[in-house]
């Protein structure tokens, strides 16, 4: 005579189903996370890019009688991270020139960008029809270059609007 026993206990088919679906959970989590650590790697490199762009600003607007001279330095070919220090207390040549400033504020400022991996330039902003011209700093890290040009896959602005992939900022001057 066939007696048929009730099951009991877990099947090996119920353990795997559960096993698939906590290996899914787990890697939804992992891919969450993944997505929050690049956000924050993102607004960090925003808020780096804007205290650059602020800082260079304050710099334009204490010497503003030299601003054609802040934006050939920094949008020289070849930018330069060296300059003689000549506004600390002490020194023996002291900055009298709106120049001498200009060359050590760019100095520093490009010094930094550099160290954080970051690019800086200054454009001319894109004007609307009868409106003055604008004054712009973009700050951009990462593959992207600081320029406006939608030929160049890796421009940060095509006529004042952002490109979909860049990983930059500008900043108007007033």
């Amino acid at each position: 005579m066939l007696m048929r026993a009730a099951q009991q206990g877990v099947g090996m088919i119920e353990i795997l189903v559960a096993l698939l679906v906590l290996a899914i959970g787990v890697l939804g989590f992992s891919f969450l996370q993944m997505r929050a650590i690049d956000a924050s790697h993102e607004a960090m490199s925003k808020l780096q890019a804007m205290n650059l762009a602020r800082d260079l600003s304050e710099k334009i607007r204490a010497n503003s009688n030299a601003y054609t001279q802040y934006q050939a330095r920094i949008n020289a070919e070849t930018q330069t991270t060296t300059a003689k220090s000549c506004v600390q207390k002490g020194t023996t040549n002291p900055c009298v020139q709106a120049a001498d400033f200009t060359h050590y504020d760019a100095a520093q400022i490009i010094k930094n960008a550099n160290g954080l991996g970051m690019s800086i330039k200054m454009p001319n902003c894109q004007v609307s029809n009868n409106l003055q011209s604008r004054r712009c700093i973009y700050v951009a890290w990462g593959k992207t270059k600081p320029i406006d040009d939608a030929s160049a896959k890796d421009a940060c602005t095509h006529v004042g609007s952002y490109l979909p992939k860049a990983q930059c900022i500008v900043m108007e001057l007033y």
